[in-house]
Protein backbone atom coordinates (compact mmCIF):
# COMPACT_ATOMS: atom_id res chain seq x y z
CA UNK A 1 0.00 0.00 0.00
CA UNK A 2 1.31 3.13 -0.94
CA UNK A 3 0.19 6.67 -0.36
CA UNK A 4 1.13 9.38 -3.49
CA UNK A 5 0.64 13.24 -2.45
CA UNK A 6 -0.11 14.98 -5.54
CA UNK A 7 -0.65 18.94 -4.21
CA UNK A 8 -0.21 20.34 -1.39
CA UNK A 9 -1.86 23.95 -0.18
CA UNK A 10 -0.63 26.96 1.48
CA UNK A 11 -2.41 26.12 4.38
CA UNK A 12 -1.14 22.52 4.45
CA UNK A 13 -4.20 20.85 3.25
CA UNK A 14 -3.25 18.26 1.12
CA UNK A 15 -4.56 15.98 -2.42
CA UNK A 16 -3.96 12.29 -2.73
CA UNK A 17 -4.48 8.48 -3.35
CA UNK A 18 -3.83 6.01 -1.89
CA UNK A 19 -3.10 3.04 -4.16
CA UNK A 20 -0.78 -0.37 -4.55
CA UNK A 21 -3.39 -2.41 -2.61
CA UNK A 22 -2.02 -5.74 -2.15
CA UNK A 23 -5.61 -7.70 -1.75
CA UNK A 24 -7.56 -5.40 -4.54
CA UNK A 25 -4.80 -4.35 -7.22
CA UNK A 26 -5.99 -1.46 -9.66
CA UNK A 27 -7.97 0.21 -6.94
CA UNK A 28 -7.05 3.44 -5.97
CA UNK A 29 -8.83 5.81 -3.28
CA UNK A 30 -8.38 9.54 -3.63
CA UNK A 31 -7.88 12.11 -0.46
CA UNK A 32 -9.63 13.63 1.34
CA UNK A 33 -11.13 10.12 1.96
CA UNK A 34 -14.48 9.19 3.90
CA UNK A 35 -14.30 5.86 5.38
CA UNK A 36 -17.82 3.95 5.15
CA UNK A 37 -18.54 3.10 9.25
CA UNK A 38 -19.67 -0.28 9.71
CA UNK A 39 -21.22 -2.11 12.51
CA UNK A 40 -20.03 -5.88 12.86
CA UNK A 41 -18.92 -5.44 8.92
CA UNK A 42 -22.27 -4.10 7.52
CA UNK A 43 -23.11 -0.91 6.99
CA UNK A 44 -26.24 0.24 9.34
CA UNK A 45 -29.61 -0.78 7.45
CA UNK A 46 -27.71 -1.10 4.03
CA UNK A 47 -27.77 -4.88 2.77
CA UNK A 48 -24.91 -5.15 -0.20
CA UNK A 49 -28.37 -5.03 -2.65
CA UNK A 50 -29.29 -1.43 -1.05
CA UNK A 51 -25.60 0.05 -0.94
CA UNK A 52 -25.05 -0.84 -4.82
CA UNK A 53 -28.18 1.90 -5.42
CA UNK A 54 -26.21 4.14 -3.41
CA UNK A 55 -22.82 3.92 -5.07
CA UNK A 56 -21.16 0.88 -7.25
CA UNK A 57 -17.23 2.09 -6.76
CA UNK A 58 -15.20 0.30 -4.14
CA UNK A 59 -15.19 1.88 -0.75
CA UNK A 60 -13.07 1.88 2.59
CA UNK A 61 -14.74 -0.11 5.39
CA UNK A 62 -14.14 0.56 9.19
CA UNK A 63 -14.59 -2.02 10.85
CA UNK A 64 -14.40 -1.58 14.80
CA UNK A 65 -12.90 -4.04 17.15
CA UNK A 66 -16.42 -3.85 19.56
CA UNK A 67 -18.89 -4.59 17.08
CA UNK A 68 -16.83 -7.60 15.31
CA UNK A 69 -14.52 -9.13 18.33
CA UNK A 70 -16.78 -11.92 19.08
CA UNK A 71 -16.57 -13.12 15.57
CA UNK A 72 -13.09 -13.85 15.75
CA UNK A 73 -13.33 -17.92 16.38
CA UNK A 74 -16.08 -17.79 13.46
CA UNK A 75 -13.77 -16.03 10.69
CA UNK A 76 -10.52 -18.05 11.96
CA UNK A 77 -12.18 -20.96 11.50
CA UNK A 78 -12.96 -20.01 7.57
CA UNK A 79 -9.43 -18.72 7.34
CA UNK A 80 -10.08 -16.56 4.43
CA UNK A 81 -10.33 -13.43 6.03
CA UNK A 82 -12.78 -10.79 7.36
CA UNK A 83 -13.54 -9.37 4.02
CA UNK A 84 -14.67 -12.77 2.44
CA UNK A 85 -16.59 -13.45 5.84
CA UNK A 86 -19.28 -10.62 5.56
CA UNK A 87 -19.24 -11.02 2.09
CA UNK A 88 -17.25 -7.35 0.93
CA UNK A 89 -13.91 -8.43 -1.06
CA UNK A 90 -14.02 -6.03 -3.43
CA UNK A 91 -14.02 -3.14 -0.59
CA UNK A 92 -10.56 -2.53 1.65
CA UNK A 93 -10.98 -3.41 5.36
CA UNK A 94 -10.03 -1.01 8.11
CA UNK A 95 -9.80 -2.28 11.45
CA UNK A 96 -10.41 0.19 14.28
CA UNK A 97 -10.04 -0.33 18.19
CA UNK A 98 -13.09 1.71 19.35
CA UNK A 99 -16.48 2.74 17.68
CA UNK A 100 -16.29 6.43 16.67
CA UNK A 101 -20.21 6.39 17.05
CA UNK A 102 -20.54 5.38 20.27
CA UNK A 103 -19.55 7.40 23.43
CA UNK A 104 -16.34 4.76 25.15
CA UNK A 105 -16.78 4.91 28.73
CA UNK A 106 -14.09 6.47 30.45
CA UNK A 107 -11.47 5.01 33.31
CA UNK A 108 -11.49 1.54 32.35
CA UNK A 109 -8.15 0.82 30.39
CA UNK A 110 -5.50 -0.77 32.63
CA UNK A 111 -2.02 -1.38 32.46
CA UNK A 112 -1.51 -3.85 29.85
CA UNK A 113 -5.10 -4.16 28.68
CA UNK A 114 -7.64 -1.89 26.68
CA UNK A 115 -11.32 -2.26 27.23
CA UNK A 116 -13.79 -2.95 24.36
CA UNK A 117 -17.36 -2.50 24.57
CA UNK A 118 -19.20 -5.57 22.30
CA UNK A 119 -22.63 -6.14 22.22
CA UNK A 120 -22.05 -8.98 25.40
CA UNK A 121 -20.18 -6.15 27.96
CA UNK A 122 -16.83 -5.25 28.27
CA UNK A 123 -13.67 -7.20 27.27
CA UNK A 124 -10.31 -5.98 28.39
CA UNK A 125 -7.55 -6.52 25.57
CA UNK A 126 -3.81 -6.71 25.80
CA UNK A 127 -1.64 -6.03 22.84
CA UNK A 128 -1.31 -9.98 22.13
CA UNK A 129 -4.84 -10.77 22.40
CA UNK A 130 -5.42 -8.30 19.45
CA UNK A 131 -2.98 -9.29 17.14
CA UNK A 132 -4.60 -12.92 17.48
CA UNK A 133 -8.20 -10.86 16.51
CA UNK A 134 -6.42 -9.29 13.67
CA UNK A 135 -4.51 -11.88 12.21
CA UNK A 136 -7.74 -13.92 12.07
CA UNK A 137 -9.44 -10.41 10.17
CA UNK A 138 -6.72 -10.16 7.80
CA UNK A 139 -7.78 -6.63 7.02
CA UNK A 140 -6.70 -4.24 4.73
CA UNK A 141 -4.96 -2.03 7.23
CA UNK A 142 -5.14 -1.80 11.05
CA UNK A 143 -4.66 0.59 13.73
CA UNK A 144 -2.36 -0.39 16.70
CA UNK A 145 -4.09 -1.04 20.09
CA UNK A 146 -3.80 1.77 22.14
CA UNK A 147 -5.42 3.90 25.37
CA UNK A 148 -6.60 6.69 23.81
CA UNK A 149 -8.80 7.61 26.97
CA UNK A 150 -8.60 11.23 27.06
CA UNK A 151 -10.34 14.58 26.10
CA UNK A 152 -10.35 17.90 27.20
CA UNK A 153 -10.93 17.37 30.71
CA UNK A 154 -7.80 14.87 31.22
CA UNK A 155 -5.18 15.34 33.98
CA UNK A 156 -1.73 15.07 33.17
CA UNK A 157 -1.50 12.16 34.84
CA UNK A 158 -3.96 10.33 32.93
CA UNK A 159 -2.31 11.66 29.32
CA UNK A 160 0.96 10.10 30.55
CA UNK A 161 -0.70 6.88 31.13
CA UNK A 162 -2.59 6.94 28.08
CA UNK A 163 1.00 7.57 26.14
CA UNK A 164 3.28 5.10 27.90
CA UNK A 165 0.68 2.41 27.76
CA UNK A 166 -0.16 2.92 23.69
CA UNK A 167 3.68 3.38 23.09
CA UNK A 168 4.26 -0.50 24.77
CA UNK A 169 1.28 -1.66 22.68
CA UNK A 170 2.39 -0.25 19.78
CA UNK A 171 5.82 -1.68 19.94
CA UNK A 172 4.63 -5.24 20.90
CA UNK A 173 2.00 -4.69 17.91
CA UNK A 174 5.01 -3.28 15.60
CA UNK A 175 6.90 -6.54 16.63
CA UNK A 176 3.86 -9.39 16.32
CA UNK A 177 2.91 -7.41 12.68
CA UNK A 178 6.63 -8.19 11.14
CA UNK A 179 6.98 -11.77 12.39
CA UNK A 180 3.77 -12.76 10.79
CA UNK A 181 3.07 -14.70 7.47
CA UNK A 182 -0.40 -13.89 7.68
CA UNK A 183 -0.06 -10.30 7.83
CA UNK A 184 2.62 -9.72 4.85
CA UNK A 185 -0.05 -7.61 2.56
CA UNK A 186 -1.38 -6.04 5.71
CA UNK A 187 -0.85 -2.49 6.54
CA UNK A 188 0.15 -1.07 10.08
CA UNK A 189 -0.99 2.47 11.23
CA UNK A 190 0.43 4.16 14.59
CA UNK A 191 -1.81 5.76 16.63
CA UNK A 192 -0.47 9.33 18.03
CA UNK A 193 -1.71 9.99 21.44
CA UNK A 194 -0.77 13.02 24.15
CA UNK A 195 -4.11 14.15 24.70
CA UNK A 196 -4.34 18.17 25.12
CA UNK A 197 -0.94 18.24 26.00
CA UNK A 198 1.32 19.13 23.01
CA UNK A 199 4.60 18.38 24.89
CA UNK A 200 3.17 15.02 24.82
CA UNK A 201 1.53 15.52 21.27
CA UNK A 202 5.14 16.33 20.23
CA UNK A 203 6.37 13.45 22.45
CA UNK A 204 4.28 10.27 20.56
CA UNK A 205 5.06 12.05 16.73
CA UNK A 206 8.39 11.95 17.16
CA UNK A 207 8.93 8.70 18.38
CA UNK A 208 6.66 7.35 16.25
CA UNK A 209 7.47 9.02 13.16
CA UNK A 210 9.89 7.04 11.77
CA UNK A 211 8.83 3.34 12.29
CA UNK A 212 7.98 1.39 9.31
CA UNK A 213 4.08 2.03 9.30
CA UNK A 214 1.14 2.95 6.06
CA UNK A 215 0.07 6.21 8.63
CA UNK A 216 -0.68 7.41 11.52
CA UNK A 217 -3.89 7.94 13.41
CA UNK A 218 -4.39 10.95 15.27
CA UNK A 219 -6.21 9.79 18.16
CA UNK A 220 -7.22 11.27 22.24
CA UNK A 221 -8.88 13.84 21.46
CA UNK A 222 -11.66 12.70 22.30
CA UNK A 223 -14.08 9.79 24.01
CA UNK A 224 -16.06 9.42 20.69
CA UNK A 225 -19.44 9.27 20.19
CA UNK A 226 -22.45 12.38 19.38
CA UNK A 227 -20.33 14.83 21.45
CA UNK A 228 -17.51 15.06 19.07
CA UNK A 229 -19.80 17.28 16.97
CA UNK A 230 -19.65 19.80 19.66
CA UNK A 231 -16.06 20.04 20.08
CA UNK A 232 -14.98 23.81 19.13
CA UNK A 233 -11.99 23.36 16.60
CA UNK A 234 -10.22 26.28 18.52
CA UNK A 235 -9.95 23.65 20.94
CA UNK A 236 -8.59 20.95 18.59
CA UNK A 237 -6.41 22.99 16.81
CA UNK A 238 -3.38 23.27 18.47
CA UNK A 239 -3.16 19.74 19.36
CA UNK A 240 -3.76 19.02 15.49
CA UNK A 241 -0.61 21.59 15.25
CA UNK A 242 1.86 20.04 17.59
CA UNK A 243 1.03 16.45 16.15
CA UNK A 244 1.34 17.20 13.15
CA UNK A 245 3.67 20.51 13.11
CA UNK A 246 2.24 21.34 10.00
CA UNK A 247 2.30 25.43 10.21
CA UNK A 248 2.08 27.46 6.66
CA UNK A 249 4.70 27.38 4.63
CA UNK A 250 5.05 28.79 1.00
CA UNK A 251 5.74 26.10 -1.99
CA UNK A 252 8.70 26.26 -3.63
CA UNK A 253 9.59 25.18 -6.90
CA UNK A 254 10.34 21.73 -6.15
CA UNK A 255 6.30 20.80 -5.41
CA UNK A 256 6.42 20.68 -9.16
CA UNK A 257 8.08 17.41 -9.15
CA UNK A 258 4.47 16.20 -7.91
CA UNK A 259 2.81 16.35 -11.35
CA UNK A 260 5.12 13.25 -11.89
CA UNK A 261 2.82 10.91 -9.88
CA UNK A 262 -0.92 13.29 -10.61
CA UNK A 263 -1.63 10.62 -13.41
CA UNK A 264 -2.60 7.25 -12.19
CA UNK A 265 -1.12 5.47 -15.05
CA UNK A 266 2.09 6.29 -14.41
CA UNK A 267 3.22 4.15 -11.27
CA UNK A 268 7.15 4.02 -12.16
CA UNK A 269 9.00 3.24 -8.63
CA UNK A 270 11.23 6.56 -9.79
CA UNK A 271 8.02 8.77 -10.34
CA UNK A 272 7.35 7.81 -6.74
CA UNK A 273 10.71 8.17 -4.91
CA UNK A 274 11.08 11.31 -7.38
CA UNK A 275 8.38 12.66 -5.83
CA UNK A 276 8.04 11.39 -2.51
CA UNK A 277 11.98 13.12 -2.23
CA UNK A 278 10.07 16.41 -3.21
CA UNK A 279 7.51 16.98 -0.83
CA UNK A 280 9.77 15.72 2.02
CA UNK A 281 12.52 18.34 1.14
CA UNK A 282 9.80 20.93 1.25
CA UNK A 283 7.64 19.70 4.37
CA UNK A 284 9.36 18.33 6.67
CA UNK A 285 11.60 21.34 7.32
CA UNK A 286 8.37 21.81 9.83
CA UNK A 287 6.63 18.52 9.68
CA UNK A 288 7.38 15.97 12.60
CA UNK A 289 5.53 13.63 10.58
CA UNK A 290 6.73 12.45 7.20
CA UNK A 291 4.60 13.75 4.43
CA UNK A 292 4.36 10.77 2.56
CA UNK A 293 2.37 9.15 4.94
CA UNK A 294 -1.60 9.62 5.48
CA UNK A 295 -3.28 10.87 8.62
CA UNK A 296 -6.43 9.97 9.94
CA UNK A 297 -8.51 11.86 12.57
CA UNK A 298 -11.69 9.86 13.80
CA UNK A 299 -15.00 11.00 15.01
CA UNK A 300 -18.08 12.33 14.22
CA UNK A 301 -16.97 16.06 13.15
CA UNK A 302 -19.58 18.13 11.70
CA UNK A 303 -18.84 19.61 8.31
CA UNK A 304 -17.30 23.02 8.93
CA UNK A 305 -14.74 21.21 11.39
CA UNK A 306 -14.09 18.76 9.00
CA UNK A 307 -12.95 21.19 6.56
CA UNK A 308 -11.08 22.81 8.84
CA UNK A 309 -9.05 19.44 9.67
CA UNK A 310 -8.75 19.11 6.43
CA UNK A 311 -6.96 22.80 5.95
CA UNK A 312 -4.32 21.35 8.55
CA UNK A 313 -3.35 18.15 6.73
CA UNK A 314 -5.61 15.45 7.58
CA UNK A 315 -6.03 12.86 4.85
CA UNK A 316 -8.98 10.39 6.22
CA UNK A 317 -12.06 11.05 7.79
CA UNK A 318 -15.13 8.34 8.96
CA UNK A 319 -18.51 8.38 8.60
CA UNK A 320 -19.92 8.15 12.15
CA UNK A 321 -21.52 11.38 11.38
CA UNK A 322 -24.20 10.59 8.77
CA UNK A 323 -24.51 7.43 10.94
CA UNK A 324 -25.73 9.36 13.97
CA UNK A 325 -27.86 12.14 11.91
CA UNK A 326 -29.51 8.89 10.49
CA UNK A 327 -30.14 7.96 13.96
CA UNK A 328 -32.02 10.80 14.75
CA UNK A 329 -34.32 11.01 12.38
CA UNK A 330 -32.39 13.58 10.62
CA UNK A 331 -31.59 14.07 6.87
CA UNK A 332 -28.56 15.91 6.20
CA UNK A 333 -28.90 18.96 3.75
CA UNK A 334 -26.21 21.50 3.91
CA UNK A 335 -25.21 23.21 0.81
CA UNK A 336 -21.84 22.47 -0.41
CA UNK A 337 -22.65 23.25 -4.56
CA UNK A 338 -21.55 27.05 -3.87
CA UNK A 339 -24.56 28.46 -5.62
CA UNK A 340 -26.95 30.96 -4.63
CA UNK A 341 -30.12 29.27 -5.80
CA UNK A 342 -30.01 26.07 -3.49
CA UNK A 343 -31.60 27.80 0.17
CA UNK A 344 -29.26 27.24 3.14
CA UNK A 345 -31.45 25.08 6.00
CA UNK A 346 -32.90 27.57 9.18
CA UNK A 347 -31.02 27.03 11.56
CA UNK A 348 -32.87 25.69 14.19
CA UNK A 349 -32.95 23.28 17.30
CA UNK A 350 -34.94 20.26 18.44
CA UNK A 351 -35.69 19.78 22.19
CA UNK A 352 -35.42 15.92 23.06
CA UNK A 353 -36.07 16.86 26.73
CA UNK A 354 -35.02 18.77 29.36
CA UNK A 355 -32.25 17.56 31.47
CA UNK A 356 -28.66 18.79 30.29
CA UNK A 357 -26.46 16.78 29.51
CA UNK A 358 -23.33 15.53 31.54
CA UNK A 359 -20.60 13.82 30.96
CA UNK A 360 -19.69 10.22 32.12
CA UNK A 361 -18.44 11.20 35.65
CA UNK A 362 -21.86 13.22 36.45
CA UNK A 363 -19.87 16.85 35.78
CA UNK A 364 -21.27 19.68 33.79
CA UNK A 365 -21.07 19.15 29.76
CA UNK A 366 -17.80 21.25 29.10
CA UNK A 367 -19.30 22.96 25.79
CA UNK A 368 -20.48 26.32 27.21
CA UNK A 369 -23.84 24.43 28.67
CA UNK A 370 -24.52 23.35 24.87
CA UNK A 371 -26.84 19.78 24.77
CA UNK A 372 -26.73 17.38 22.34
CA UNK A 373 -28.60 13.86 21.31
CA UNK A 374 -25.93 11.86 22.70
CA UNK A 375 -25.29 7.86 22.51
CA UNK A 376 -23.77 6.03 25.47
CA UNK A 377 -22.74 2.61 25.87
CA UNK A 378 -23.00 0.55 29.61
CA UNK A 379 -22.33 -2.34 29.49
CA UNK A 380 -22.28 -2.84 25.99
CA UNK A 381 -25.78 -1.42 25.52
CA UNK A 382 -26.43 1.62 23.80
CA UNK A 383 -28.59 4.36 25.85
CA UNK A 384 -30.05 7.71 24.60
CA UNK A 385 -28.73 10.62 26.46
CA UNK A 386 -31.69 13.82 26.24
CA UNK A 387 -30.74 17.48 25.29
CA UNK A 388 -31.13 19.57 22.83
CA UNK A 389 -29.04 19.13 19.26
CA UNK A 390 -28.62 21.83 16.70
CA UNK A 391 -30.00 21.18 13.43
CA UNK A 392 -27.39 23.17 11.59
CA UNK A 393 -26.69 21.03 8.82
CA UNK A 394 -29.65 18.97 8.85
CA UNK A 395 -33.41 18.88 9.07
CA UNK A 396 -35.24 16.38 11.80
CA UNK A 397 -37.99 14.41 9.87
CA UNK A 398 -39.60 14.10 13.35
CA UNK A 399 -41.02 17.15 13.19
CA UNK A 400 -45.11 17.83 12.26
CA UNK A 401 -44.15 20.52 9.65
CA UNK A 402 -43.29 17.52 7.55
CA UNK A 403 -46.67 15.71 7.70
CA UNK A 404 -48.12 16.71 4.73
CA UNK A 405 -44.43 17.99 2.62
CA UNK A 406 -44.73 16.46 -0.58
CA UNK A 407 -41.42 17.49 -1.53
CA UNK A 408 -38.18 15.90 -1.77
CA UNK A 409 -35.80 15.74 1.19
CA UNK A 410 -34.04 18.18 -1.54
CA UNK A 411 -34.54 18.78 -4.80
CA UNK A 412 -31.39 19.26 -5.74
CA UNK A 413 -30.15 15.34 -4.61
CA UNK A 414 -30.16 12.45 -6.69
CA UNK A 415 -30.34 9.46 -4.34
CA UNK A 416 -32.56 7.18 -4.41
CA UNK A 417 -34.79 8.47 -1.65
CA UNK A 418 -34.92 11.68 -2.64
CA UNK A 419 -35.98 10.77 -6.39
CA UNK A 420 -38.85 8.34 -5.02
CA UNK A 421 -39.98 9.40 -1.72
CA UNK A 422 -41.53 12.80 0.19
CA UNK A 423 -40.85 14.17 3.31
CA UNK A 424 -44.38 13.62 4.27
CA UNK A 425 -43.44 9.71 3.76
CA UNK A 426 -40.53 9.31 5.60
CA UNK A 427 -42.00 11.65 8.77
CA UNK A 428 -44.78 8.68 8.25
CA UNK A 429 -42.48 6.36 8.67
CA UNK A 430 -40.57 7.44 11.18
CA UNK A 431 -43.44 8.12 13.28
CA UNK A 432 -44.91 4.26 12.79
CA UNK A 433 -41.48 3.32 13.91
CA UNK A 434 -41.33 1.36 10.13
CA UNK A 435 -37.99 -0.02 9.65
CA UNK A 436 -37.27 1.81 6.53
CA UNK A 437 -37.36 4.76 7.58
CA UNK A 438 -33.64 4.26 8.35
CA UNK A 439 -32.82 2.52 5.26
CA UNK A 440 -34.22 5.56 3.64
CA UNK A 441 -32.42 8.49 5.52
CA UNK A 442 -29.02 6.55 5.42
CA UNK A 443 -29.29 6.31 1.68
CA UNK A 444 -29.60 10.01 1.27
CA UNK A 445 -27.20 10.73 4.11
CA UNK A 446 -24.44 8.63 3.52
CA UNK A 447 -24.62 10.13 -0.54
CA UNK A 448 -25.20 13.48 0.64
CA UNK A 449 -21.80 13.05 2.29
CA UNK A 450 -20.27 11.10 -0.14
CA UNK A 451 -21.06 14.07 -2.91
CA UNK A 452 -19.64 16.62 0.00
CA UNK A 453 -16.26 14.65 0.04
CA UNK A 454 -15.94 14.65 -3.76
CA UNK A 455 -16.87 18.34 -3.42
CA UNK A 456 -14.05 18.83 -0.88
CA UNK A 457 -11.26 17.10 -3.08
CA UNK A 458 -12.80 19.22 -6.09
CA UNK A 459 -12.15 22.24 -4.44
CA UNK A 460 -8.64 21.18 -4.07
CA UNK A 461 -7.83 21.01 -6.95
CA UNK A 462 -9.62 24.22 -7.99
CA UNK A 463 -8.26 25.87 -4.33
CA UNK A 464 -11.26 26.97 -3.84
CA UNK A 465 -11.51 25.29 0.14
CA UNK A 466 -12.04 28.82 1.51
CA UNK A 467 -15.42 29.13 -0.76
CA UNK A 468 -16.98 25.42 -0.06
CA UNK A 469 -16.66 26.21 3.55
CA UNK A 470 -18.39 29.70 3.18
CA UNK A 471 -21.14 27.85 1.04
CA UNK A 472 -21.84 25.55 4.11
CA UNK A 473 -22.32 28.28 6.70
CA UNK A 474 -24.28 29.70 3.82
CA UNK A 475 -22.49 32.56 3.33
CA UNK A 476 -21.80 34.36 -0.26
CA UNK A 477 -18.83 32.78 -2.02
CA UNK A 478 -16.61 34.77 -3.76
CA UNK A 479 -15.96 32.31 -6.44
CA UNK A 480 -17.28 32.56 -9.68
CA UNK A 481 -17.79 28.96 -11.01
Amino acid sequence: MKFVIQSVSSHSSRLGCILDIERIPGVVFETPLLLVYTKGGCIPHLTHEVLQMVTKEPLCLQVPLSSTVHNQTAVAAYKKGLAEFIGLKEHLIYSTVQDPAMATPQGYNEKDFVSVWSRSGKQQINADKYMDVIESFQPDMYQALCDGDTNLNSSKKRVSKALDRSSKMFWRCLERHENSEVLKKTALLAVLEGGYNLTSREASAKMLSSCNVAGFVIDGLHNNGPDVELLPFEKIKPAIQETIRSYSWLPTPQENCIGLVRDYSDRSTLGHVIANAAINATSQRDNHLPADKFRIAHGCWNPETVLDLVKEGIDIFDSSYPFLVSERGSALVFNFMGSSSIPHPVETSVKIEPDELRTDDGSNNPFNGTTATSIDVQDGKSKLRSGVIDLKYEISMREKVHVDDFRPISKFCTCLTCKKHTRAYIHHLLNVNELLAPVLLTIHNMHHYMEFFKKIRESLKTNTLDDLKKSIKGETCNSNR
